[in-house]
């Protein structure tokens, strides 16, 4: 008898001992809430309109907007000649060629012929954090152009304006550029005689990035076909 009860202490013992090993066990790493900080339009994959195929860091970041519109593939123009890449659309200029996005943080991806060389529009988005405010993005754009003797450049232009009720902040700049990366994901030389328009267009559900980079010439050729894009904006179906 005397054995008997010495077993069950031992078992009810035991069973407080598990019982409190469980309650003391912290949280697994995937119960844990994700550190992930916002992303920054200027480095690794958004180092510009040629970032290379770096791995996308923000694959399957949670965001309020829905992925492309109704109907749209991989930021392909409608019937209608509009690409919708989410919150918005816009107007495709009829000279240009649509792409296949390098990476599922662009949103549409265009190249424009020019006799220098061709010059790329790429529509980036990172969910409603976004990748910083307008003026940080504008001043690290603006930082990733020299003039040729290395100076910073000084007369980049920058503008604000609204499209279909929404805030657009527009900047223009120059020079030697050196925010390129390439297919592994290192740092590019510079490249003489570059020219990068970008659009910030701020909605309610996260800013949308259009960087229209190339051969300086091509560029200033396509700057008015650019501002007629950025008008075109209007809020997805």
């Amino acid at each position: 008898m005397k054995s008997i009860r010495s077993f069950q202490v031992f078992v009810m013992s035991f069973a407080l001992l598990l019982m409190a090993g469980c309650q003391n066990k912290g949280p697994t790493p995937k119960e844990g809430a994700p550190s992930n900080g916002p992303a920054r339009v200027g480095t690794t994959e958004t180092g510009g309109a040629h970032p290379g195929g770096a791995q996308d860091p923000h694959a399957g970041m949670g965001s309020t907007q829905k992925p492309q519109g109704a109907g749209a593939v991989s930021g392909q123009p409608d019937a209608s000649g509009m690409i919708d890449v989410g919150g918005i659309a816009f107007k495709m200029p009829s000279k240009w060629q649509v792409q296949q996005p390098k990476s599922s943080m662009r949103r549409a991806q265009l190249a424009a012929p020019g006799s220098a060389g061709p010059a790329e529009l790429i529509v980036f988005f990172f969910g409603p954090q976004g990748a910083g405010t307008a003026d940080a993005n504008v001043e690290r754009w603006i930082g990733q152009f020299s003039n040729a003797d290395g100076s910073p450049v000084s007369d980049a232009k920058k503008s604000s304006s609204k499209v279909s009720g929404f805030d657009v902040t527009k900047v223009e700049v120059a020079g030697q550029y050196a925010g390129g990366m390439n297919a592994a994901g290192q740092q590019q030389g510079a490249l003489a005689d570059q020219r990068l328009i970008a659009a910030i267009v701020n909605t309610e559900g996260g800013p949308y990035y259009f960087k229209f980079l190339g051969p300086s010439s091509t560029v200033m050729e396509h700057g008015a076909v650019f501002d007629e894009l950025i008008a075109s904006i209007t809020s997805s179906p």
